[in-house]
């Protein structure tokens, strides 16, 4: 199956929005500087994007003619649902990491072991989605 063109920009901009997730990430523990605007530029393409998508991939892939592998469900599963919930954390964490940054205290780095676990929730959807790109489009 070749893949859409909507999923295939969705994909590679998810890759742009995580780099800039990282990024942020990365200035705030290290240089005490949160990039605001590039946190709201992905903060909106995940709102507007992202979520949409995903919305909009269910009643697709439910009306599907053929029957998905067991561990096709299992990774659309997955996905899913860490990209949500991943997607609310992200939101909960960089609104405190922001509050905490404009008064000059560095959230990433007193949250140490909570950003680590995050970039590494992150992470793993990043590469669920990706494989399950791959899985469906490619191979």
């Amino acid at each position: 199956m070749q893949a859409p063109l909507y999923s295939t920009i969705t994909f590679i901009a998810e890759l742009f929005v995580s780099t800039a997730i990282y990024y942020s990430l990365y200035q705030g523990y290290k240089h005490n500087r949160f990039p605001l605007k590039l946190a709201a530029a992905a903060f909106i393409y995940e709102i507007i994007f992202n979520i949409s998508y995903m919305a909009m991939q269910v009643p697709e892939h439910a009306k599907a003619a053929r029957v998905e592998s067991p561990f096709m469900i299992g990774l659309a599963i997955i996905h899913g649902v860490l990209s949500l919930i991943m997607f609310i954390t992200l939101i909960i964490f960089f609104i405190l990491a922001f509050r905490s940054y404009r008064k000059g205290v560095n959230y990433f780095k007193i949250h140490k072991i909570f950003t680590i676990i995050f970039t590494c929730f992150w992470t793993f959807s990043i590469i669920s989605g990706i494989l399950f790109y791959f899985v469906e489009y490619i191979f």
